[in-house]
């Protein structure tokens, strides 16, 4: 928690001094536009909850992946799942589309993100790889929509979602 307060409070500095802060970074008020925001957020954490599932299905490096996940992150009640959903949406989306994509660009943020969950041992390698491809689709939600409230919702829900799942295999993997 106290990493993602620095994080975004550093982000949301360095926004307002670019110039950028303001409500329209956020979210469109216009009531017309919550519909199509909101279905564009759900195609895209489908989208990468559906890659995730298929790379984890077919992929000895994401069965690892997955394990490694399952160390750190089972079991954990809902309410602790959400929370990491929420935060680090809000917080690496603040980062890395607000701050970062908005002063460099969708490459070098969407190689940002990856490297930013980059982890030096070799099962979370490949992490690195799908976190930066993730971030690119997230950063072609950002530039889409120029708000970053879906992309946040995109990532709050993959997050909630793929964790949610991890905790549930396990589960009943330890039941039988």
């Amino acid at each position: 928690i106290r990493i993602y307060g620095v994080l975004l409070g550093l982000a949301l500095v360095w926004i307002f001094f670019q110039g950028h802060l303001s409500r329209e970074l956020f979210f469109d008020a216009r009531v017309e536009t919550v519909p199509r925001m909101m279905l564009l957020a759900l195609g895209t954490a489908s989208s990468l909850v559906a890659l995730s599932l298929y790379c984890s299905r077919n992929f000895a490096w994401a069965q690892q992946l997955e394990a490694e996940f399952a160390k750190l992150l089972v079991p954990m009640k809902l309410w602790e799942i959400a929370a990491i959903g929420v935060l680090s949406g809000i917080a690496e989306e603040i980062v890395f589309r607000g701050a970062l994509q908005t002063a460099v660009g969708l490459i070098p943020a969407s190689l940002a993100f990856g490297l930013a969950h980059f982890v030096p041992r070799h099962p979370f390698w490949n992490w690195s790889l799908y976190a930066a491809f993730a971030g690119f689709l997230l950063g072609c939600l950002f530039e889409l929509t120029h708000h970053l409230l879906p992309v946040m919702v995109a990532h709050a829900l993959t997050n909630f979602v793929l964790i949610v799942i991890l905790n549930r295999r396990h589960a009943l993997e330890a039941a039988r």
